[in-house]
């Protein structure tokens, strides 16, 4: 029973297998990055009008840790589309690309390496940092999954991992919830039919 409630609740400190969260489809990737993060006028103006205080590019690097001048050095490298110095209030577009590439500078990224980084990916770079991941084997960007949009497909590559590691004791674990759960479906189908006669 101990095996059990360690399967259902997670054994302590224990956090869901890495594999499971990080494979996706190719289609997936290339829909995303594909996508353009431009945002229309009219949002814009609507989302100024909502935000007490805008960003700007001065208090973005500020929060990721960018130095101002490694910022205006992006800007005149090419690297962002539009110029940090000049742009008083960043759209969410504008935001987001800061965000981006400033998070690769910080990480360590030079020239050289950025270039590697953003090869294929299209300009402007607006991407939501939080929502990808970059796949040294295969070198590209990758979408994490979403495992409340799509929760089977992360069930499936949990399951995968789970093989691959030879992982026995859980997978028996989860075959033990699975026949308890269609027993409590089935009798509870079962008591329906009774109501209904």
């Amino acid at each position: 029973m101990h095996h059990l409630q360690t399967i259902q609740t997670g054994a302590p400190a224990q956090s869901p297998p890495l594999a499971a969260v990080l494979p996706l489809l190719q289609a997936q990737n290339e829909a995303l990055l594909k996508q353009s993060y431009t945002v229309r006028p009219s949002s814009v103006a609507r989302a100024e009008q909502q935000l007490l205080f805008p960003a700007t590019s001065r208090s973005v690097c500020d929060e990721i840790g960018l130095n101002w001048w490694a910022a205006l050095k992006l800007c005149e490298d090419g690297w962002l589309s539009f110029s940090a110095d000049s742009t008083t209030r960043l759209d969410d577009a504008q935001e987001s690309e800061l965000r981006f590439v400033g998070s690769l500078v910080v990480a360590g990224c030079d020239h050289s390496m950025l270039a590697t980084l953003l090869q294929g990916l299209p300009k402007p770079y607006a991407f939501p940092a939080n929502k990808l991941y970059y796949h040294w084997v295969a070198r590209q960007w990758r979408i994490l999954p979403d495992p409340v949009a799509d929760p089977e497909a992360t069930f499936i590559d949990w399951l995968e991992s789970l093989v691959e590691r030879g992982d026995i004791s859980s997978l028996r674990g989860i075959l033990e919830l699975t026949h308890d759960a269609l027993s409590r479906l089935n009798s509870r189908c079962g008591q329906q039919e009774l109501r209904v006669s």
